[in-house]
């Protein structure tokens, strides 16, 4: 299947100066992420933290510190890029999802990805800023300023963690599984609570531990970070197989596409065939599309000795099977379009 990455055409050198600027902009608003999370400087005790409920969902929030980054990003790429676009998780809570996505460059922002880590004191959480040039991922950007880790990446320019070439791990250290049995797989389960919607995602999280004589994939561990970017960051990383999620936002995820793209993984719409009236034998992989809230992840994968290719065909495997265990569910897609 090829890349979405074969439909696009930026020069190398613009690539580059986009995600220069998304780094410094990153570590600019690095501090204020650390203030935050340690409640120091300006967020102190007794100022204004703010952790609120998002559009009245207890399970989600919204704090001061997402509102000034966002703010403080989307400031700057204007003064840069006053001909860009701007889609960011606080501005979008606060207009509903009354944009249009459009082929126009996109600068895609989670100012504080894993908000409930962050007050939580998880650190598992940073700021993602993702671009997209004709609706698809072209640069990302995460920083986890607690962890201290800046994961980079652009279209043909490869993915780095503080400087070093992603995946971190090459053959044979990094080893190449070929079933569900031999990975680590993430997931979340997200912030819709509904009893419909916790029953469908936890029988798929069922279905995936199950043993194998059982009907399951009994997959050697399932792991919830809390943050969609950190999810991807590690597939990119090399230190779980699979990732996979229905309901997260182009924000949750847009940069760290790139950053799974750029490190050789590969990436599929996340919609699950479990319990689809498609027949088996007609089901086939589709590529992803950010804004329909449903992703597949799948790490690099080198070669098996003495097989060229085998990598990628054990992607593609290994995503098939996943999506054969995992429920579909309707999403609103993001934006219009």
């Amino acid at each position: 299947m090829p890349s979405p990455f074969d439909r696009l055409c930026v020069a190398r050198e613009q690539l580059q100066a986009y995600l220069d600027t998304a780094i410094a902009l990153a570590k600019e608003v690095g501090p204020v992420f650390k203030d935050g999370f340690w409640r120091t400087g300006q967020f102190a005790a007794g100022n204004d933290f703010a952790a609120i409920d998002k559009m009245g969902n207890e399970a989600d929030c919204v704090t001061a510190v997402d509102c000034h980054i966002e703010k403080v990003i989307f400031s700057r790429l204007r003064e840069i890029y006053p001909e860009h676009k701007f889609v960011g998780e606080e501005t979008t809570a606060e207009i509903g999802n009354e944009y249009k996505v459009t082929d126009d460059p996109t600068w895609v922002v989670d100012p504080v990805d894993g908000t409930n880590n962050f007050v939580h004191h998880f650190p598992y959480t940073g700021i993602s800023i993702g671009l997209t040039v004709n609706k698809e991922p072209v640069v990302g950007v995460l920083y986890l300023p607690i962890l201290d880790e800046l994961y980079t990446a652009a279209k043909g320019l490869g993915a780095q963690l503080n400087g070093q070439s992603l995946p971190l791990l090459n053959s044979p250290a990094l080893t190449t599984p070929t079933a569900l049995s031999q990975c680590a797989m993430l997931s979340e389960h997200g912030s819709l609570r509904s009893e419909s919607y916790i029953k469908s995602r936890f029988d798929t999280f069922q279905r995936l531990l199950l043993e194998k004589e059982k009907g399951g994939a009994s997959v050697r561990n399932l792991r919830i970070t809390g943050s969609a970017a950190s999810d991807l960051a590690l597939v990119a990383k090399g230190a779980a197989e699979i990732y996979w999620e229905a309901g997260p936002h182009a924000w949750d995820y847009a940069a760290g596409v790139v950053l799974v793209l750029e490190s050789g993984g590969a990436v599929f719409d996340g919609a699950g065939w479990w319990g689809s009236s498609i027949p088996e034998d007609e089901r086939s992989l589709q590529p992803l599309n950010i804004w329909k809230r449903k992703i597949l992840a799948i790490r690099h994968m080198p070669d098996l000795p003495g097989k060229p290719g085998s990598g990628h065909e054990i992607q593609k495997q290994l995503a098939a099977d996943v999506l054969n265990l995992v429920e579909d569910a309707s999403y609103e897609p993001d934006g219009s379009h």
